[in-house]
């Protein structure tokens, strides 16, 4: 029988091969291993935390923070890392809207032998991860990568049961601050986020005279000192994955970090 480590690195590197050929689509359901790898290094995740990816895709970001973890606090055993019993595992959660790569990210993650809570659903529209009382369920960490430039209705933002969207309500031609919204709703008091984003997230609306309502949500998370690091790379994307990805490192409130 192969370990599921094997298996793992097979099956990313089909997937890899998969969203090569399908052009800047991929990034729906891929997130380039460099990138995943970076973002999970900056999370550094410590035992028992809690994990959340609320546009999970294939599942990648996830199971990078699940092998980041197994990297710092595993020991080595027949070959393979393995936790030992004194460390908890990561309690990993993530929703994804489209079945097909729903599927994808529940069978990546038994292949990777981890633990994982995977829902279908929209995430913008339903969240899946609730409490006992209706409100958002909160984590330690939140990795994501939202489709970029997506187009939500504006009273999906008025309308909202959730209290995600305290900042002010996104335009309804671009959901990236509204994602950022929701994955700053979904931390806990010291909870931190790695997010990737079109650069056109730190830079619409800049100079513009008049109102700007992306411009205004930026402000906001700055002068309430959310954002701790914005990281521009140029050569990290494989072919289709644009070059101007843009990475988030924030700080929740109560003291927290949002990355």
């Amino acid at each position: 029988m192969l370990e599921p480590d094997i298996l793992g690195r097979a099956y990313e590197y089909l997937l890899r091969k998969f969203a090569e050929g399908q052009g800047q689509s991929a990034g729906e359901f891929y997130t380039p291993r460099e990138v995943a790898i970076l973002m999970a290094r900056i999370l550094e995740p410590k035992p028992g935390m809690t994990v959340y990816d609320p546009a999970c895709g294939s599942g990648g970001l996830l199971i990078k923070c699940h092998l980041r973890l197994l990297e710092t606090h595993g020991v080595a055993e027949n070959g393979r890392r393995k936790l030992p019993p004194q460390h908890a595992p990561l309690s990993l959660f993530g929703q994804e809207i489209n079945p097909s790569t729903f599927a994808i990210a529940r069978m990546n993650a038994v292949i990777h032998d981890m633990e994982a809570d995977i829902r279908l659903g929209d995430t913008m529209c339903n969240p899946a991860f609730k409490d006992a009382s209706g409100r958002l369920m909160t984590f330690d960490l939140v990795v994501a990568n939202p489709m970029w430039n997506q187009k939500f209705p504006s009273d999906l933002y008025e309308n909202d049961l959730y209290e995600r969207f305290r900042f002010w309500i996104p335009p309804s031609s671009s959901a990236d601050w509204g994602w950022l919204q929701h994955m700053l709703a979904s931390l806990n008091e010291r909870g931190r986020m790695a997010v990737v984003l079109d650069t056109g997230a730190v830079s619409h609306g800049s100079g513009k005279q008049g109102a700007s309502r992306e411009r205004d949500i930026r402000k906001a998370f700055v002068e309430a000192d959310l954002i701790e690091a914005v990281i521009l790379p140029h050569r990290f994307s494989s072919g289709h994955h644009p070059d101007h990805s843009g990475y988030r490192d924030a700080r929740a409130p109560g003291g927290g970090n949002l990355s």
